[in-house]
């Protein structure tokens, strides 16, 4: 097969299409359909670029296609996994031999993953996941998943299907549907509403807190910098995986940064915003500079009123620090890895391993989370 080549398969009501590279994807019908199903900038045509042009890691495109006649219903990125940090960091913690390679829906990097189908063809769903075991078979892998798939409707689903789940971190996010600033943290009572905001003001002091984008450079910096300091390796985000994101959602880009007062970038969070969902997907922190979070606050209370003041609907403050997003109006939501295999001897296992590795990533504020790594 061609990097290029594509097949197609009939799954109940839908045709499904396998594509082997994005650049044979319509990227516009891709994000139509991506957008109406309620995707966030994880499921859109140019992130799947900016991995392919920069993967983290050893991966090839499977993606899957689902068509009504000639609708594009739904859509499900995903890759062969030859080779990922993030995954043998995981397999290592649940004691897993998965056996080669995997078939996976889609990134652990993302905040979001599996499938999505626009309303009105949620049996979409099935059809696609039958379709990732299917290709699954074709490529050889043992294994597929389903990676960050959200608590709800798609967890259900994945349990009928089969899938061993495994709890392993927290998203935050925050509701910014609102009519003002005013109404947004109306949700803290009186007196703790002037000690976090006092809070807020004083982590800004000293430093210029603004939506203001940071070039590539200074963002690998950034980002590099606070992956070092909590003992995480850099080739979870690689220089030119963090290059081809930086080039590739330019369209989406929407940054805070904090400037102190030498005019050097200390701070960034670095998000993309896709139809009405922020993402802010990245921090980063000069800790060589700094000994604590200090802009982080400010920083954070600058990005919701901007998503309050503009058409933004929710905004996804990413992994961790949980304690502190709530404090922000911020929801849990968990995000699961999903495991499925054909041997039926094996299903066991992948159950009992998916239990091992919630158990390892415990972590505090009543959420899960890496022990060892911050992403």
């Amino acid at each position: 097969m061609t990097l290029t080549d594509s097949t197609t398969a009939v799954a109940g009501r839908h045709r499904i299409d396998v594509r082997t590279s994005v650049h044979a994807i319509d990227g516009a019908e891709w994000n139509r359909a991506v957008a109406r199903a309620g995707g966030s900038v994880f499921h859109t045509w140019e992130w799947l670029a900016a991995f392919e042009d920069a993967p983290p890691g050893s991966f090839e495109p499977r993606h899957l296609l689902a068509y009504r006649g000639d609708d594009l219903v739904g859509v499900c990125p995903a890759y062969l996994v030859h080779d990922c940090p993030r995954l043998s960091y995981l397999t290592e913690l649940a004691q897993l031999d998965l056996g080669g390679p995997v078939l996976m829906a889609h990134s652990l990097a993302a905040l979001d993953g599996g499938p999505l189908a626009v309303p009105g063809h949620e049996d979409a769903l099935d059809a696609l996941l039958g379709a990732l075991e299917e290709a699954a078979r074709e490529a050889g892998a043992r294994t597929w998943a389903v990676a960050n798939a959200p608590a709800g409707a798609l967890g259900g689903r994945l349990l009928r299907h089969g899938y061993a789940t495994a709890h392993l971190t927290t998203s935050y996010r925050c509701a910014t549907d609102v009519p003002s600033v005013a109404d947004y943290w109306s949700f803290e009572a009186g007196r703790l509403r002037r000690k976090l905001g006092k809070e807020r003001r004083v982590s800004g002091r000293g430093y210029t807190v603004a939506e203001e984008p940071a070039d590539a450079a200074t963002l690998v910096r950034l980002v590099h910098s606070i992956l070092k300091d909590r003992g995480t390796p850099t080739d979870v985000l690689p220089e030119a995986f963090l290059h081809a994101l930086k080039h590739r959602l330019a369209p989406y880009e929407r940054m805070v940064t904090a400037v102190d007062a030498e005019q050097e970038t200390v701070g960034v969070f670095a998000g993309w915003q896709f139809a009405g969902t922020w993402s802010m997907w990245l921090a980063g922190l000069d800790t060589e500079r700094l000994a604590s979070f200090v802009p982080y606050r400010a920083m954070a209370a600058r990005l919701i009123e901007g998503a309050v003041t503009t058409d933004v609907a929710s905004i996804d403050l990413g992994r961790s620090n949980g304690a502190e997003k709530r404090k922000l109006g911020a929801r849990p939501v968990p995000l699961y890895l999903a495991l499925n295999t054909s041997d039926r001897s094996e299903r066991a296992a992948l159950h009992a391993a998916c239990r091992r590795l919630e158990q390892r990533c415990q972590g505090p504020d009543e959420q899960l989370d890496m022990i060892r790594r911050c992403c």
